[in-house]
């Protein structure tokens, strides 16, 4: 027998209109909103708060974190008889670093639409957007809070989501809509940068056995955290996928006749639940005085890259017992998609760990879209699988807050 929920859930979906959210997701695309343009993410945010005020959505606040910088949090009110929900995506993007699609002339071919942030994360964004609207526009009386959470800066140090946990934001559950395929996510790893900073000696180009090449010693160090890395990934003992250590910067020398004396490695280090900051930084320690025992005469130093990373720091999201959120998300799925609605683990960082650890609010990473495609050359995101988040989210709006 159909319950009412699923009664109204059918109502709400007959109105809607699913050209509405390919039509937003396009005109967001058009919107660069990364690090490099001016503005950085204050139009993308006068857009989406546009768009909620023309379909009914007024209880709106535009918080500046820095200049061009504001967070946007849109609520339709509970009647507070209910749970709450909070429904949180970013509105950043990288910037169109090697591309070979137009980033911001969105094009639907395929079945696709494509340009940067369709995937990571506007379509999320747009999904969550529409199912909010569809509330709004049919008067859908609601017993707890529905919020949503436009936040800036997750690309870089994730300081909207940090401004949200400083004002503690209250909700008794979270979705950050990461792009998951459509897959349900409870736990991820942490992530850690820092540098390695190598000293040696300066000489002359003609007599390089008179200094100490520290590109030299930095291409050893990087040869020893490579087959760390080899390791890490033979490890079995963790709920989400095995940590790793990879080298993405290396730096050093001033010109090809002279012996370099400084030479500077920048580390990712993504570590499981089941490690700590402390017993990496030990880790990288060990691994740096093995070598300089073997090539002595080098200074080496770990530092923490604390103006790249988050200032609550990027903490593993350590995964959550069933509750009213997992069961609503996976009997959406059931209902919506034939994709697995088994919780798994997501292989990137969120703000959900956030949420979940500095507020303790339950929160799950659920999205439209291919993490492989995140930060692409091609990043295109499934309308299929677009118009389905949207369905989901609506059906897990009406089973929390309705």
């Amino acid at each position: 027998m159909i319950s009412d929920k699923e009664k109204l859930i059918n109502q709400l979906l007959d109105n809607y209109c699913e050209e509405s959210t390919i039509s937003l997701l396009k005109e967001m695309i058009k919107i660069p909103s990364h690090k490099n343009v001016e503005w950085q993410e204050d139009k993308q945010v006068e857009f989406i708060g546009n768009y909620l005020t023309e379909h009914g959505i007024t209880n709106i606040e535009l918080e500046y974190i820095e200049e061009n910088r504001p967070n946007i949090i849109a609520k339709i009110p509970g009647n507070k008889t209910g749970s709450s929900l909070l429904l949180n995506g970013h509105t950043d993007t990288i910037p169109p670093y090697n591309m070979v699609i137009p980033p911001y002339s969105p094009e639907v071919k395929d079945g696709y639409i494509k340009g940067r942030g369709s995937v990571d994360m506007k379509g999320s964004l747009a999904a969550m957007i529409s199912a909010m609207v569809i509330i709004a526009e049919n008067d859908i009386e609601l017993k707890g809070d529905l919020i949503f959470a436009g936040v800036i800066d997750q690309e870089q140090q994730s300081l909207g989501s940090v401004k949200l946990i400083e004002d503690k934001i209250e909700a008794d559950y979270a979705i950050v809509g990461e792009p998951t395929d459509l897959r349900i996510c409870h736990a991820h790893k942490g992530m850690e940068w820092y540098k390695i900073v190598i000293k040696g000696q300066s000489a002359h180009g003609s007599t390089p056995e008179k200094g100490q090449n520290t590109i030299y010693h930095g291409a050893r160090i990087a040869a020893e955290i490579e087959k760390l890395n080899f390791k890490l990934m033979d490890r079995e003992d963790s709920f989400v996928s095995p940590p790793t250590i990879n080298v993405g910067v290396i730096s050093g020398g001033d010109d090809p006749n002279i012996v370099p004396n400084i030479t500077i490695l920048e580390v990712d280090r993504r570590y499981t639940p089941e490690e700590s900051r402390q017993s990496i930084y030990e880790e990288i320690d060990r691994l740096l005085a093995k070598v300089n025992s073997t090539y002595p005469g080098y200074i080496t130093e770990v530092i923490t890259m604390e103006d790249r990373v988050c200032p609550l720091k990027n903490i593993p999201l350590t995964g959550i017992n069933k509750n009213k959120l997992t069961d609503s998300l996976q009997n959406s799925l059931r209902r919506f998609s034939d994709r697995d609605n088994g919780l798994t683990y997501f292989r990137g960082w969120s703000d959900a760990a956030l949420f979940a650890n500095k507020l303790k609010i339950p929160s799950l990473v659920f999205g439209p879209g291919l993490p492989e495609k995140c930060h692409s050359g091609d990043e295109s995101l499934k309308i299929e699988d677009l118009i389905t988040a949207v369905k989901i989210y609506l059906n897990v709006i009406v089973d929390i807050c309705y």
